[in-house]
């Protein structure tokens, strides 16, 4: 893993252990950053509108394919698209903090 530029982040509060930079701003991908300032990846989210329905996939740093995905099964509630993004986040967290 490798820190984020500090420029990056002069405007950008991380207020979570595990955070997906442009999720609150409704983006559809970004980085993945730890509290801290180390950047540990990137997100993603794939949506399928015709089935009203999405999935969020973290892809660690270097790797190809995602190592985490959480799906969202209704698009239109926001509590369930925030309940897959929260499991994400504590997946990314949960193998992050077991890494040498």
């Amino acid at each position: 893993m490798k820190p984020i530029e500090a420029r990056h982040l002069q405007t950008v509060e991380l207020r979570y252990p595990i955070n997906l930079m442009g999720a609150e701003d409704g983006a559809e991908n970004g980085d993945v950053v730890t509290r801290d300032g180390e950047f540990l990846g990137t997100w993603s989210f794939d949506k399928n509108e015709a089935e009203e329905t999405g999935t969020f996939h973290f892809t660690a740093d270097g790797e190809a394919e995602p190592k985490f995905s959480e799906s969202v099964p209704f698009l239109t509630s926001g509590m369930l698209t925030g309940l897959a993004m929260s499991k994400l986040c504590r997946a990314i967290r949960d193998w992050h903090e077991g890494q040498p």
